[in-house]
């Protein structure tokens, strides 16, 4: 026998604490725009780096962006990727949010070395 079928299950864990989860509407929405970074981290987990090609165009931006106009409940916007500002479509994005709800929390998941960068 698995020493695992000894264990309680999640919910059962859950009845034993008194815990009770329940869903709610979604307040952030967390966006991976790309995998270039001006650095290749080993830890990184998304194994991005100077030379990764992905990322996010202009067209599916304005998919998300079309889609966050639509979700009231959505209050913080958490950008990420490799580096998100080497993304072209950067700065358009951040933009849109902020056109759309200036109140928006926006994360800009950032190294900070991007900041060295020039442009």
């Amino acid at each position: 026998m698995s020493i695992y079928a000894k264990l309680p299950s999640f919910a059962e864990r859950l009845a034993v604490q008194n815990i009770e989860l329940s869903r709610t509407v979604p307040r952030s929405l967390q966006v991976n725009i790309g995998k270039l970074c001006n650095l290749a981290c080993a830890h990184c987990h998304v194994n991005a780096g100077p030379g990764r090609k992905e990322l996010m165009t202009r067209e599916t931006i304005d998919r998300v962006i079309d889609w966050f106009d639509s979700a009231a409940t959505i209050d913080t916007v958490d950008i990420t990727g490799g580096a998100p500002e080497m993304n072209p479509e950067f700065r358009y994005f951040v933009s849109a949010i902020r056109r759309i709800r200036p109140e928006t929390t926006i994360i800009d998941r950032c190294n900070l070395t991007i900041l060295m960068e020039p442009d």
